[in-house]
């Protein structure tokens, strides 16, 4: 369920000054870690579901490892297989549109940084997490008017192959990946994007150390974005 929130996608980049006859910059987020503050949600929901399985109460440890990996690498490491794969997309679902609701929180300054860079990019958020989530989060968050583009986990699908697919869809001239764990860098490297990592999330400045630029801040995000956008 990929979400383009215009039938005309040349409409909705100029509605932001970012006509796509221009060929346009797309900004691609992560969420969890990113845009959302969702250590505490993740942990929550996977000790929850995993004890709802018949797992029994899994440690934060390990909750917190699976905040970033996507639903295949989380069903490996638990053993999870194709017989009770099924069930257990049905309960992420269900608990983690339960925890949007009460418990999911954007870090502070990222409504002002979408905004600051809502005119000069197309933005998107891709999610390894499930495409119910990654909606639920931007209606939760209010972001919605600045998302253009948006999806979640598709099996078969990488992130670099799905930023690929929105570059061409877009004609864009170049493409940012903002991200927190060394995977964003690894994925928009294999896309061939800039690589902006932010230290306020999950991942160590270590794991960042081969993004183009790292940031403290969503404050500092958005300059970035923007001192690579005026380059282009």
């Amino acid at each position: 369920m990929e979400r383009m929130c215009s039938q005309n996608r040349a409409q909705d980049a100029c509605e932001y000054g970012v006509c796509a006859q221009e060929r346009p910059v797309l900004i691609v987020f992560d969420l969890d870690g990113t845009l959302a503050d969702s250590r505490e949600l993740a942990r929550v929901l996977y000790k929850q579901v995993f004890e709802m399985m018949g797992f029994g109460v899994i440690s934060d440890e390990l909750a917190d490892s699976f905040n970033g990996p996507n639903p295949d690498e989380v069903c490996r490491v638990m053993g999870i297989g194709p017989d009770r794969r099924a069930e257990y997309n049905r309960l992420i679902d269900e608990v983690e549109l339960e925890l949007v609701k009460t418990i999911g929180r954007m870090f502070p300054g990222v409504h002002d940084m979408l905004a600051m860079l809502a005119p000069y990019a197309v933005l998107a958020v891709l999610t390894n997490g499930t495409t119910v989530y990654c909606e639920a989060s931007i209606d939760a968050f209010g972001i919605r008017p600045f998302i253009r583009m948006s999806i979640g986990f598709t099996p078969g699908v990488t992130k670099a192959q799905r930023i690929a697919m929105w570059e061409r869809e877009l004609g864009a001239r170049r493409v940012i990946c903002v991200g927190d764990r060394g995977t964003d860098v690894e994925n928009a490297r294999l896309a061939g994007a800039a690589a902006v990592a932010v230290t306020y999330g999950m991942g160590s400045r270590e794991e960042l150390a081969g993004a183009d630029v790292i940031c403290d801040t969503p404050v500092d995000v958005a300059r970035a974005c923007l001192d690579i956008i005026a380059k282009s």
